[in-house]
């Protein structure tokens, strides 16, 4: 049947609380973040990974930490995993961005795979690093294994728009909160996905809280 993948995206951080962008730079988790982390791990408890892969930076490899602590695998980092570099964007929050850089932001919101943030790394750089990365990680798993991947919303956003085929118009239409999970099965090379966002996991009761990221995106992006 193919590789299973499941992609993770990391806990909360102080920065994803504040609504700055983090990219390459080395943010660890908030109390928050580790208890998401938790939470993905008992939901993932009985699934039998062969091997876990995680982006190196600091949130993504204290998520797959405490994945794999009743796995007791090796955990291989992959600079490929990384999230997308931001350039001068990192550690500002949105509306900064959009007063200081607002032509540069704007081409980027509308057009990521053409254009960069200033001083940093297009959607079409990024799609392609992570896709050479999870052809590798494939090929190095065996047919009907599973796999973790511990990585950050721009990686998998990125993945998933290459699998779908999504217009790069419509990019940010695919919301990806932290701790989510994520699931594909590649199966001779082609793409089946189970699962895109998914966070049942972390709380009870449906809280629409973390999605005001959509309303920020909504307010900052150019009227046509």
């Amino acid at each position: 049947m193919g590789i299973k993948l499941f992609l993770i995206r990391h806990g909360q951080t102080l920065w994803n609380r504040e609504g700055r962008y983090q990219g390459e730079m080395d943010i660890g988790l908030t109390r928050v973040g580790f208890k998401q982390a938790r939470l993905a791990a008992k939901y993932l408890s009985k699934v039998d990974f062969s091997n876990i892969y995680s982006s190196p930076l600091r949130r993504a490899i204290d998520t797959a930490n405490i994945i794999n602590k009743t796995k007791n695998l090796k955990i291989i980092a992959r600079e490929n995993l990384k999230e997308i570099n931001f350039g001068k964007w990192e550690g500002m929050k949105f509306d900064e961005i959009n007063r200081m850089f607002h032509d540069d932001y704007q081409n980027w919101i509308g057009d990521p795979y053409n254009n960069s943030p200033t001083g940093g790394e297009s959607f079409k750089k990024l799609e392609e690093r992570t896709k050479v990365e999870i052809d590798n990680i494939v090929n190095e798993n065996g047919d009907g294994s599973s796999v973790a991947v511990i990585t950050h919303g721009g990686v998998i956003l990125s993945l998933l728009v290459h699998w779908l085929q999504i217009p790069l118009s419509r990019w940010k239409s695919i919301i990806q909160r932290q701790g989510a999970i994520n699931i594909a099965v590649i199966d001779r090379g082609f793409p089946y996905i189970s699962a895109i966002n998914y966070t049942g996991h972390l709380k009870p009761v449906y809280d629409d809280s973390e999605d005001k990221v959509i309303e920020i995106y909504s307010g900052l992006r150019n009227r046509n």
